[in-house]
């Protein structure tokens, strides 16, 4: 559940980065980029907060392996 939950978070915090600059592009306040980088980052800290190890950025490619392999239990 955490490597989901990390990944997610990654995910989403890229895309409120892509969000960000079309708004900033559109001189629009970037409200969806702000919703999806919050979302994101609690996203992480819940994932986080499942697994007891500390997290460390090798893990993102740990959880693209176990989420590939099928190895991710919820």
């Amino acid at each position: 559940m955490s490597d989901i939950l990390i990944l997610l978070g990654t995910a989403l915090l890229a895309l409120s980065v892509i969000l960000l600059i079309a708004a900033l592009a559109r001189t629009e306040a970037p409200r969806g980029a702000a919703i999806a980088a919050v979302i994101g980052v609690a996203a992480i800290v819940w994932g986080a907060w499942i697994d007891p190890t500390p997290f460390r950025v090798q893990d993102l490619g740990l959880a693209w392996q176990h989420l590939l392999n099928g190895d991710i239990r919820i």
